[in-house]
């Protein structure tokens, strides 16, 4: 049985002849000549498989194996250099002949601040959440591996330098957000509407969760949540809406968090009635699923 994370292609062996076996008899020998000519077969016919096959339909598990072999001292695995298997800051693919002629490369973990505009102005920011790009990074610091890439600059400094990051941002055109953002945002938006707080509510980028002008919006982050768990990052939102409604000055910067506001933090996380509000909202999502309930507020982006 070969499975895909070895080869890319994945299926049942059937050999005419017997394989020299281990002791164990659990896998094969090293040195068994006719494993040997099966695991070539292999391999050229996931070649073949990935020749014919373009760049944007292959899946994550198939690149990251095409690293994998671009690692191996193989000469015919050269010729993937030109394909694009390695994901930018914009979500964007790469290729590792375009890395290597860039002069300097960073590395971010999904979303930070700025690293996309980078991308937008030329420079190559790299996102390793993306396994085949992750895998990359770790090669690239094995000194036992011959892959080579540029060497690396600060994404947040250079956000900075460049002025395309200049610590809070307000995404003014909220189309741009991605589909879980936009949740994000929409679910904020029901919760300010349930919880009494009478401020607009919007996305943004910055190091913060969220922040607030203290009377009119609060603008929420990638950071304001921790997880992608529905039930973990619902619990988020509920919890830095209160935050920056106990807020009534602004809280970016160096916000106040002294007796008055810990006292009103405390007094609207412990109130019944939001308690209420909140666990009546998140059953009836379970209940009738995000589509319907931002349909029945009438929330959108």
């Amino acid at each position: 049985m070969t499975t895909k994370r070895e080869y890319g292609i994945g299926g049942m062996i059937v050999s005419k002849g017997n394989l020299t076996l281990n002791f164990a008899r659990n896998e094969t020998q090293s040195g068994c000549e006719r494993w040997q000519r099966i695991n070539n077969a292999l391999e050229q016919a996931r070649d073949d498989l990935y020749a014919d096959v373009s760049d944007d339909r292959l899946t994550a598990e198939s690149r990251e194996v095409m690293v994998e072999a671009m690692a191996s001292e193989s000469e015919s695995d050269e010729q993937w250099a030109d394909r694009k298997l390695f994901q930018l800051a914009t979500e964007s693919r790469i290729s590792l002949e375009e890395i290597q002629s860039a002069p300097s490369i960073g590395w971010v973990d999904g979303a930070q601040k700025g690293a996309d505009k980078l991308v937008e102005r030329g420079y190559v920011v790299l996102d390793t959440s993306d396994a085949a790009t992750q895998r990359l990074h770790a090669l690239a610091s094995d000194e036992n591996i011959s892959i080579v890439v540029p060497e690396t600059f600060d994404v947040g400094e250079r956000a900075e330098s460049e002025g395309v990051w200049t610590g809070y941002h307000r995404i003014e055109d909220e189309s741009q957000l991605n589909a879980d953002q936009q949740r994000y945002l929409r679910f904020a938006r029901v919760l300010a509407r349930e919880l009494g707080i009478e401020r607009d509510v919007y996305y943004g980028e910055a190091s913060a969760d969220a922040w607030t002008d203290g009377r009119t919006h609060i603008v929420i982050t990638d950071s304001a949540v921790t997880s992608r768990q529905r039930a973990v990052w619902m619990h988020d939102l509920y919890l830095v809406m209160l935050h920056e409604a106990a807020h009534d000055t602004s809280s970016r910067d160096r916000p106040s968090h002294g007796h008055h506001f810990k006292s009103t933090f405390r007094s609207l996380v412990e109130d019944p009635g939001n308690r209420s509000s909140f666990a009546e909202l998140v059953q009836q999502v379970v209940d009738e699923g995000f589509g319907s309930v931002f349909e029945w507020y009438g929330v959108g982006c």
